[in-house]
């Protein structure tokens, strides 16, 4: 055998071998297209994924993508119904052209670390009183009950700040990391802002080699904002993290240290969430979005007219009453924060809707298409 001829076989094996990678890396389909049994061919049977794939790639890859598109449609049916009834299609496309173009920098609130059994503020607070206070001290079990929990907190601080940091720091630690946070590094490549003390957010874009090249913890900043406005990977925790007490925003009195009255704009939490408000879109996971300093500072800003506000996106439980969603609709929108609700404590919804959101932005599920059949 010549050694052109010799060249030539370990060029036809090697494309055999490539060719072979390349269709066994649609196993997923493949088992599906073979479920009515091999081909038979006299005395010779192929898996019919097979024979097509290599007597017609073409028609190969459109079977492919037909089944990959039923197949999405199969697994986001329930949000897509949703988007349909209650006609989101237009805000949800607009969301997901964000993501697209990098422009999202996703909010994460209580709600996103629940699932992995922290506990909300609520919650945590009327743990924290149990260990601080037994019995009760009924001034502040009224003050949790009114959702007034920074006073809350402001108050069982005076009583033990030993026992608060330490209930921080032992409390607010994520042992297996599931759920909506595992998406986030399809959303963003950005920054991200977390109302939470735990690392959950930090575990999640290890397991995809990711690190965050700026943070910021409560006021503490650590070249933050040089990555911030570079768009650098970076995350902002407006609380603090559970690790180092010293970062801690809890109490009224913190947040009034952080953020001063009236609001404070050379100081370091409320000029990064400006900045963040005005330049990039936010979608707000896990977040009950009542009036708090955060929103509060959103409207200082809307209301003082300096700058052109960008569309805002919130995933949302629908309020048990339609007068509360009613306000609660108008009162975001004035924020440029555009509601998409879910049904009432189906908290599914949140990762649900967030996995659908990637797939339009990714192309590998048409909205329009969906939505309308």
């Amino acid at each position: 055998m010549s050694t052109d001829t010799r060249r030539e076989d370990q060029l036809i094996r090697e494309a055999i071998r490539l060719l072979n990678d390349e269709y066994e890396r649609g196993q997923d389909f493949n088992d599906s297209f073979d479920v009515d049994g091999p081909l038979r061919i006299g005395g010779f049977e192929f898996p019919q994924s097979k024979a097509l794939f290599w007597l017609d790639k073409e028609a190969y890859y459109e079977a492919q993508q037909t089944w990959v598109s039923e197949s999405l449609h199969q697994q986001h049916e329930r949000c897509l119904q949703l988007i349909k009834v209650n006609a989101y299609n237009t805000p949800f496309r607009e969301l997901a052209d964000s993501i697209a173009r990098q422009r999202v920098v996703p909010f994460v609130g209580a709600g996103i670390s629940q699932t992995m059994e922290m506990p909300l503020w609520g919650a945590a607070l009327r743990s924290l009183h149990d260990r601080i206070h037994k019995p009760n001290d009924p001034a502040i079990s009224a003050l949790i009950a009114q959702g007034r929990y920074l006073d809350a907190a402001d108050a069982l601080a005076k009583q033990s700040r030993i026992l608060t940091d330490n209930f921080i720091q032992t409390t607010y630690r994520v042992q297996k990391v599931i759920g909506a946070v595992l998406l986030l590094p399809q959303v963003t490549h950005g920054c991200i802002v977390t109302t939470n003390f735990d690392d959950a957010i930090e575990q999640a874009f290890r397991l995809r080699d990711i690190v965050f090249d700026g943070y910021m913890h409560g006021s503490q900043q650590h070249n933050f904002f040089s990555r911030l406005v570079r768009g650098h990977r970076c995350l902002l925790k407006l609380h603090g993290d559970a690790d180092d007490p010293q970062t801690y925003v809890l109490t009224k009195s913190q947040y009034i240290e952080a953020y001063e009255e009236p609001l404070n704009f050379q100081r370091p939490l409320p000029k990064a969430l400006r900045q963040i408000y005005i330049s990039n879109t936010l979608l707000f996971l896990g977040c009950s979005l009542e009036e708090d300093w955060t929103l509060d500072l959103f409207k200082t800003v809307k209301q003082q007219c300096e700058y052109e506000i960008p569309h805002h996106y919130a995933f949302l439980p629908t309020p048990y009453s339609p007068q509360k969603k009613q306000e609660k609709e108008a009162f975001l929108l004035e924020l440029n924060i555009q509601p998409i609700w879910y049904p009432t404590d189906e908290h599914a919804y949140v990762e649900q809707l967030l996995a659908l959101v990637i797939d339009v932005a990714r192309n590998r599920i048409s909205l329009e298409t969906s939505v309308s059949t």
